[in-house]
């Protein structure tokens, strides 16, 4: 966890150490599993019921935040999911008929713990039994077939935008959403759930080619956000390339890969104040 400022020991303490001091400290949110389950109280009162709704618009701030947390081993998802059932005073008798696995409907809880149990249930574990099974999980040569297949077919497009790993880091794109998304990521160590799609796709977009596209991006992850280097970031990357989705209609650059634009994010989603916000980080 990337130290407060205003713990000076914990700053002198870190300075001796072999890391990437160009990466500044995190000095809004501390670690730790006392906070953990302090952010997860203020989610489950505040935010839970209407998680399938608020959870994709950036200036709602209706994610539950927790994932720097779960990443260090602050707190635990069998912790998470018992303090969710719990509040909805859940029980085996409400499970809903038929049984196959969808996504809503099947607990008998309200639709928002529905949806953030399976984000936090089906998606994280998914993420860590891929990784677990695959160790060379962070290869672009681990796609699926037909995404591989038709990323090599359209590796050669011309890209309208093609920018340098810098410039991708310092935010310096065209485009201002964008920029704010890897301004959040700087600043905060994290991305809007949503938006943090987008991020993905628009590198895919503006880089070389693919696989220097996956590379820079678990660079960018890596070195800057709070759960870099986990098996549930490295399944949000690698979604952006086709993992765990399927084919869509074909289009220059992308293929049959999902194809995302920031025109569309900004029709759907108030995103004025959000860029407002990380514009002058």
């Amino acid at each position: 966890w990337r130290v407060s400022e205003a713990s000076r020991e914990g700053i002198e303490a870190l300075a001796v150490l072999d890391i990437d001091h160009e990466v500044p400290p995190i000095d809004d949110r501390r670690g730790g599993s006392l906070t953990a389950r302090t952010v997860l109280k203020k989610f489950i009162e505040q935010k839970l019921n209407s998680y399938h709704i608020d959870r994709n618009h950036p200036e709602r701030q209706g994610g539950s935040g927790l994932s720097p947390w779960l990443h260090y081993g602050h707190i635990s998802s069998f912790e998470i999911v018992h303090e969710v059932l719990e509040s909805q005073k859940w029980n085996p008798m409400k499970i809903t008929p038929p049984h196959n696995g969808r996504r809503a409907g099947w607990w008998g809880m309200s639709e928002g713990a529905e949806a953030f149990l399976d984000q936090v249930i089906t998606w994280r574990e998914l993420g860590f039994v891929y990784c677990y099974e695959h160790p060379d999980h962070t290869s672009f040569d681990t796609l699926p077939e037909w995404a591989k297949k038709t990323l090599e077919e359209h590796a050669n497009d011309d890209r309208p935008h093609v920018y340098t790993f810098e410039q991708l880091e310092r935010a310096e794109t065209h485009d201002p959403l964008w920029n704010a998304a890897q301004m959040q990521l700087r600043k905060d160590g994290i991305i809007h759930n949503y938006l943090r799609m987008l991020w993905g796709k628009k590198v895919l977009e503006w880089c070389p080619d693919p696989e220097t596209a996956c590379e820079w991006l678990i660079r960018l992850n890596d070195r800057w956000a709070l759960d870099g280097r986990d098996p549930n970031s490295y399944t949000g990357i690698f979604w952006i390339f086709g993992r765990f989705d399927r084919g869509w209609f074909e289009r220059a650059v992308f293929g049959k890969i999902r194809y995302m634009t920031s025109a569309s994010t900004q029709r759907k989603f108030k995103t004025e104040d959000y860029i407002r916000k990380y514009a002058d980080s």
